[in-house]
């Protein structure tokens, strides 16, 4: 089955969103994932209880990755590939569990020699 690495645009385009929806079918076609850095990312702007539960909801609903701290180690490969730290984190990510990244933005990683896949590819 097809793995995706899913970047928090993409959630929170699901969140946002009210027309059909990019992660409804990225879900029936693979298996989706994202971090605890995603996670953190999308958790943080919530602004009331109703949006939490929304957000862990939709967490329940993939698999959350955890940032072991060996990665740090491979930050290095991708700090002049990225934006900052943070997408160099999220490159090694990819690359150590073998997932390709979904994003909106699809520049955000084009240097990093990684699979990037924007979501309207999927199911083409």
């Amino acid at each position: 089955m097809v793995k995706y690495l899913l970047e928090t645009d993409v959630l929170a385009d699901y969140l946002t969103s009210n027309k059909e929806n990019y992660l409804l079918k990225l879900m029936q076609t693979g298996i989706c994932f994202t971090t605890v850095l995603n996670a953190a990312e999308i958790l943080a702007v919530c602004e009331n209880d109703s949006e939490k539960s929304a957000v862990r909801s939709l967490l329940d609903s993939l698999k959350v990755l955890g940032l072991h701290s060996r990665y740090s180690l491979s930050v290095p490969e991708f700090a002049n590939k990225t934006g900052s730290v943070r997408d160099a984190l999220f490159a090694v990510v990819s690359l150590i569990n073998k997932l390709p990244i979904v994003t909106l933005n699809v520049d955000r990683y084009k240097k990093t020699n990684l699979k990037i896949i924007h979501p309207q590819e999927v199911g083409v």
